[in-house]
C-alpha cells in the first residue's frame, strides 16, 4: 500500500467514531438546555425523579403555565405534584425523555381535592 493511501485510510478510521457519534446525537430528543415551554407541555403527566443529594423523590409534571409575554423571552411555570416534604432548593430532576437538569423548585401548596398531594413550582425565564 502506498504511504498516501495508508494515511488517508488511517484518517478515515480515526474520524469514523466522531461522525457516528454526531449522527447519534442528531437523533436524540431535545436536551434539557434546549427544552422550552412547548417541550415541557409534551411531558405533562410524565414522572420525574427529583434529587437533592442522593435522595430521590418521585414527582409528576402536573401542568405548564405560560407567564408574562416579553420580547425575546419565554416565561413559564412548571407545576409538579408529589409527596409533601420537599423544601425550596435546587434539585436535579430526571426523566427518560427530557434527561437530567438542575432547577430551583419551591413548595406551592396542596393540590385540589383530586388527591394530587403537595404541589411544587419551578419558574423559567428563557431568552429566545
Amino acid at each position: 500500500m502506498e504511504r498516501r493511501n495508508f494515511i488517508l485510510a488511517a484518517g478515515s478510521l480515526v474520524g469514523a467514531p466522531a461522525v457516528a457519534r454526531a449522527a447519534s446525537l442528531a437523533a436524540l430528543p431535545p436536551t434539557p438546555s434546549t427544552l422550552r415551554m412547548a417541550g415541557f407541555r409534551d411531558l405533562v403527566g410524565q414522572q420525574f425523579i427529583a434529587y437533592q443529594g442522593k435522595r430521590g423523590t418521585s414527582l409528576d409534571l402536573h401542568s405548564v403555565r405560560a407567564g408574562k409575554e416579553a420580547p425575546h423571552q419565554e416565561q413559564f411555570t412548571l407545576l409538579f405534584s408529589g409527596s409533601p416534604g420537599l423544601d425550596a432548593g435546587i434539585y436535579e430532576i430526571d426523566n427518560p425523555l427530557s434527561g437530567r437538569m438542575s432547577i430551583f423548585m419551591e413548595p406551592a401548596g396542596r393540590g385540589p381535592a383530586t388527591g394530587l398531594g403537595a404541589l411544587y413550582r419551578a419558574e423559567f425565564s428563557l431568552l429566545v
